[in-house]
């Protein structure tokens, strides 16, 4: 997974805004399901250290709400995108940019 092609992707005016929107979606799909099915850990910590806690708690659900969707749309998009926006050949494992001389 090729993070720093992501974000570049993720910024270029050739890829599609379909590919994009579809990365981010993935994206804060998975960090809802990850909030879904999180243990009450942050609340058991509010609840002991109510200040601290309660702050700690909204910094860290608002920085995983914002840099997750992106996070995992920079490791989704060189997947989603034509591998000549990529700049080099499909990454393994995508189904594309076979060789020619496969026999």
């Amino acid at each position: 997974m090729d993070i720093k092609l992501g974000w570049k992707l993720l910024k270029d005016n050739r890829v599609p805004i379909r590919a994009k929107l579809a990365a981010l979606g993935i994206g804060a799909a998975c960090i809802a399901a990850l909030e879904a099915l999180e243990l009450p850990l942050d609340t058991v910590l509010a609840a002991i250290l109510p200040l601290v806690g309660i702050t700690g708690d909204i910094a860290l659900d608002g920085a995983e709400a914002t840099f997750g969707p992106v996070l995992i749309a920079t490791m989704l998009l060189p997947y989603m995108v034509a591998p000549p926006l990529c700049g080099k050949s499909a990454p393994k494992g995508s189904g594309r940019g076979a060789s020619s001389r496969e026999a």
